[in-house]
């Protein structure tokens, strides 16, 4: 009898820690985050911070959150290049509702880059929070003038 409750008890450990496991991983797969008011933050006290915005050009164009620049998530692997010179510091994604930022994220993360973060919320959260916004035309008004 007391082999029997030897046995179960070795079965609920060794179930503990495959649960763990897949509890970590699945964490460990969701990437790191940054709420708004972070991001606000790093915005406000110009850090280098890269925000990338993986939202497709019409979209980018009708409203992203400041400083941002737009790689479509299909392109982010043809456009590491260009991500290069932002692959030791800080990285901030965002789309609309955060499908394309974690694909995004887990293709920089797969790629080299190690601080990557999702913004909390994505545009959506950040618009309805009625947080400022640029759009091309107003980013193209605020360059000094030649």
């Amino acid at each position: 009898m007391r082999n029997l409750s030897v046995g179960w008890q070795v079965i609920a450990i060794i179930a503990v820690v495959v649960l763990s496991g897949l509890a970590v991983k699945l964490y460990v797969s969701r990437g790191a985050k940054i709420s708004q008011a972070q991001l606000l933050e790093r915005i406000e006290q110009k850090s280098n911070v890269c925000i990338l915005d993986v939202r497709t050009g019409r979209e980018f164009n009708s409203g992203h959150v400041p400083g941002a620049i737009n790689i479509n998530h299909r392109q982010i692997s043809a456009n590491l290049d260009r991500l290069k010179p932002y692959a030791d510091e800080d990285v901030v994604v965002y789309c609309e509702l955060g499908v394309r930022a974690r694909m995004a994220q887990r293709t920089l993360a797969k790629s080299g880059f190690h601080r990557v973060y999702h913004l909390v919320g994505d545009m959506a959260a950040w618009r309805e929070a009625g947080l400022a916004t640029e759009t091309p035309a107003l980013q193209a008004e605020q360059q000094p003038a030649s």
